[in-house]
């Protein structure tokens, strides 16, 4: 999903859970959205570098409310 996706699942209230994970790989973060992470303009996985430009991310789309999980291995 892209970010206009996003802002219309929001806006319809039709999104249960929202987290930023810690992506080893990446080593920055992603944002998960129900289980699927947001996809940029070219069809790839949104990543951030810093905790700091995710959360940023996420309030220029006002989302209210987030959960940020730094472990993926724990559940």
């Amino acid at each position: 999903m892209t970010e206009r996706e996003l802002k219309r699942l929001l806006n319809a209230n039709a999104i249960k859970r929202i987290q930023l994970h810690y992506a080893v790989m990446a080593q920055g973060y992603m944002i998960i959205v129900d289980g699927n992470p947001p996809e940029t303009s070219k069809r790839e996985t949104r990543e951030f570098k810093t905790l700091d430009t995710a959360a940023k991310f996420m309030f220029k789309i006002r989302v209210p409310d987030f959960a940020v999980k730094l472990n993926t291995n724990a559940s």
